[in-house]
């Protein structure tokens, strides 16, 4: 086998018919390729409707139930199923084009260095109309949309982070090195809290461990943009919750040195106290103020930012990272 598609699927009965519709198209040429639908404990009908693709799609296609939620557990669930050499991350909400298996496997295949690749993302609304006229602006990041021209381009600190989870692909060995054995300390979307970063996680390990990660604009996808993600609630939220990833990723990318542990706790102090300063201030202007509805935004990112440095207290990521890295090396 030399792809997998691994579909994460979190109660995505409506939008899952959309994806495998999108592979049912897939024109890989002598490339053979399966798809894996984790069904991340959904409350609704996604396993049912994954398996009512089964022989609509030139692939074999697998539906496999993964019960301890998160987006990390399953894709945890996903790299250990996995039968090709290369595997894609595809979200359950990602339509990718007629020839997405043929050109990862070319590009992965003409380069021996690359660990990860990902394509150029472009937005889907499902209703046009609701579109933000600063989409591009406030929207694109936080909502995995990339299109970083039309020349491929490696990806490296501090230009770029890499490729998002939304059809972030690479080789096997190295997914199951990350994700089985190294171990992602970020958990990924989990239910209704919008916590994220997990992706870039994984690839600045890869970079860390010696590996390329690409921008290929020749992979092309489409994001799938409901109305509910295109709201300032829905943003303010996705920013807030994901600031908790903030300390680590930053450590990762180079910008922040390690500290020890009581160096993270203060840390963590400080943040709080910010978080503090924000809800004493959201009280006393309740309304009036021209930035009284900014308040609780600036609480809950300040407070999921100390929630960061918390977790770097407690778990020591750095150090697990540095031995195992250590481990790597030493095992070849």
């Amino acid at each position: 086998m030399d792809l997998s598609f691994v579909i994460c699927a979190y109660n995505a009965e409506r939008r899952l018919p959309g994806v495998l519709e999108a592979l049912s198209r897939q024109e890989a040429g002598s490339v053979r390729w399966e798809v894996v639908v984790i069904d991340n404990a959904s409350k609704d009908k996604t396993s049912e409707v994954a398996r009512g693709f089964e022989g609509k799609i030139a692939a074999p296609l697998r539906v496999i139930r993964e019960d301890r939620p998160g987006l990390i557990e399953a894709r945890r669930r996903g790299a250990s199923e996995a039968r090709g050499r290369y595997l894609s991350f595809i979200d359950d909400d990602n339509i990718v084009a007629e020839d997405w298996a043929r050109r990862c496997v070319e590009f992965l295949d003409a380069n021996p260095k690359v660990g990860f690749i990902g394509g150029l993302i472009e937005p889907l609304f499902e209703d046009p109309t609701t579109r933000p006229a600063d989409f591009y602006e406030r929207f694109a990041d936080g909502l995995a949309i990339r299109e970083l021209g039309p020349v491929a381009m490696k990806l490296s600190q501090p230009r770029s982070d890499p490729p998002p989870g939304a059809g972030l692909t690479g080789r096997i060995e190295l997914v199951r090195l990350i994700l089985l054995e190294i171990g992602c300390m970020l958990q990924g979307h989990t239910g209704g809290k919008l916590t994220n970063g997990e992706d870039t996680e994984m690839g600045l390990i890869a970079q860390r461990l010696g590996w390329e990660t690409w921008y290929v604009p020749a992979l092309r996808m489409k994001h799938v943009m409901p109305p509910g993600r295109l709201t300032e609630k829905y943003l303010r939220k996705l920013i807030a919750d994901g600031a908790q990833s903030g300390p680590w990723l930053d450590y990762l990318r180079g910008r922040e040195s390690e500290r020890s542990r009581l160096g993270y706790l203060a840390q963590w102090g400080l943040w709080r106290v910010r978080a503090g300063k924000m809800a004493l201030l959201g009280w006393l202007r309740k309304s009036g103020h021209e930035h009284s509805e900014l308040y609780p935004f600036w609480r809950n990112m300040y407070h999921s930012r100390a929630c960061g440095y918390w977790s770097m207290a407690m778990n020591d990521p750095v150090r697990k990272l540095r031995r195992t890295l250590r481990d790597c090396v030493s095992h070849g």
